[in-house]
């Protein structure tokens, strides 16, 4: 009977330890949740990271990229030193948004983001960056289409020719004293020319000079400079002139008619200063007139070539004294008032060069 209530009691003993125990347990878990609750805030809930968006569209040449709308970019706080000090934080630049200061990085709640979530903007900041600006991305100016139109065609002569500014050709024309002309010239630029003329007059009678009748011919060189590189010219020409005097008469003596023919020639070198205007179209034709005077320098002596039919012999020398010679000084007087006067000269004169 004792050793029942002893084995009873013992049970009951362990059932009240056991009891002890567990309520010590409980109260020491409830201690330790409490302390914890009281050390360790909750943990906010951190709020999705949202996926990084995709490159805007290269602006165009012209127009300015917008500004990136992404986030900026929140770098960590740098750890604190071992001797327990903060590194005074970096002041924000000018315009730029403050930065968010994170909770202690002892927390486990605040702990920062991976690098690749942390940035989401780089690669929006890098292409906004590489865009260009306006003034970069403005285009330069094309360059000027090169003009291969003709040049205008000049108003004056100096457009060339068939041989370019070389052009050769021929002029003939009328005027004084020389009734007919002809001859060639030459034009090496728009400012110099060169030529030839030949003039002639046909015989006539000129009361003025003289009884005896006159033919003249005339060969000269010539150069003209046009100062203004267009048809107007100065030139001047020099050459030989040529006149032949002739006096016909018939005499009669002694019931017998004589006629004496007289014949001379005088030569004399004659200058010839031009002022003018001639002008060559771009077909060729020339058209032009000319204003200037012949002055004689040296006038050669006057050779005669008399001829006198029928002449008996016994009076040769009385119709030589009486008739003869009277009809060659006529002659001689024509031919030397023609060679040595002045002549004024104006010549018109068309042609066509190459």
């Amino acid at each position: 009977m004792s050793g029942r209530f002893c084995l009873l009691g013992s049970s009951r003993t362990l059932g009240t330890l056991s009891l002890v125990a567990c309520v010590a347990l409980t109260l020491r878990s409830a201690s330790a949740l409490a302390q914890s609750a009281t050390d360790t805030p909750l943990a906010p809930t951190a709020p999705p990271v949202a996926p990084p968006e995709p490159d805007p569209p290269a602006p165009a040449p012209s127009v300015p990229g917008p500004p990136s709308d992404a986030p900026p970019v929140i770098e960590p706080t740098p750890a604190p030193t071992p001797g327990g000090a903060s590194p005074a934080p970096t002041p924000p630049a000018d315009g730029a948004a403050p930065k968010s200061e994170p909770p202690a990085a002892g927390s486990a709640a605040f702990a920062p983001l991976p690098e690749e979530a942390a940035q989401p903007a780089k690669p929006a900041a890098a292409a906004a960056a590489a865009a260009p600006t306006h003034a970069d991305a403005a285009p330069s100016a094309p360059p000027k289409p090169v003009s291969h139109a003709a040049p205008p065609a000049s108003k004056d002569d100096d457009s060339g020719g068939l041989l370019g500014p070389f052009r050769i050709g021929v002029l003939v024309g009328t005027g004084l004293p020389e009734v007919a002309n002809f001859g060639a010239q030459i034009k090496l630029t728009r400012f110099f020319g060169a030529g030839v003329n030949v003039g002639v007059i046909p015989t006539v009678k000129i009361k003025f000079y003289g009884e005896a009748e006159q033919k003249y011919q005339e060969y000269d060189v010539y150069g003209h400079i046009y100062p203004f590189g267009g048809s107007f010219f100065l030139g001047a020409g020099v050459g030989y002139a040529q006149i032949d005097g002739t006096l016909f008469n018939r005499f009669t003596v002694a019931n017998q008619s004589i006629d004496v023919t007289s014949d001379a020639t005088v030569r004399t070198l004659v200058l010839t200063p031009q002022i003018g205007f001639l002008k060559i179209f771009d077909v060729g034709f020339a058209v032009g007139f000319d204003l200037g005077g012949q002055i004689p320098i040296a006038p050669s002596e006057v050779h005669f070539n008399t001829v006198a039919a029928g002449i008996p012999p016994e009076l040769a020398d009385m119709i030589k004294k009486e008739y003869i010679n009277p009809n060659d000084e006529k002659v001689r007087h024509t031919l030397e008032t023609l060679g040595r006067t002045p002549l004024p000269t104006f010549n018109f004169k068309i042609g066509w060069f190459l």
